[in-house]
Formats: structure tokens, C-alpha cells, sequence
């Protein structure tokens, strides 16, 4: 089908070369950086990222070798020769 163009508006809420009234960012009072990072030091401990689906197989395989390495030396050590 034919494309019309759509009427656009120019947007007002810009900062820097297209706005009307530039306005600067207010700094932040030091008072204020040092209280966030004391309540983030408190609260919310970081969280790990979650492990891929490979990763997660590659672990649980390892897991696996190892517990068939501890039966072995468990049976090597303790089961009699001559049975």
C-alpha cells in the first residue's frame, strides 16, 4: 500500500542543544551519597549472576565425578581382595 508520513511535533523536554532552556543537573549533597551507600551496605547484598544452562550441566557433571571417584577409593580402600 502507499506510506503517508505522519505528522511529528518537536520535543520540548530536551536538555542540552534542542532545548528551549537548557538546564543544568543539580549536584548531589555528599550528605545524601554517604547515607545511600550505608543503607545499600545494609540492606541489599549483591546479587550473583545466575549460571548458564551449561555452566549449571558442567558442575553437576563434575559433582558426579567426583562422588564416582570417592565410591571407588572408598572401595578400593575397605573391600577385601578376594572377593
Amino acid at each position: 500500500g502507499i506510506l503517508v508520513p505522519v505528522q511529528t511535533e518537536p520535543k520540548n523536554n530536551k536538555r542540552g542543544l534542542g532545548a528551549e532552556k537548557t538546564t543544568k543537573r543539580k549536584a548531589v549533597k555528599p550528605q545524601a551519597i554517604e547515607s545511600r551507600h550505608s543503607e545499600q551496605d545494609e540492606e541489599v547484598p549483591k546479587k550473583t549472576k545466575k549460571l548458564s544452562k551449561k555452566m549449571r550441566k558442567m558442575i553437576e557433571h563434575e559433582k558426579h565425578l567426583q562422588e564416582k571417584e570417592f565410591e571407588r577409593a572408598f572401595f578400593r580402600e575397605f573391600w577385601p581382595d578376594n572377593v
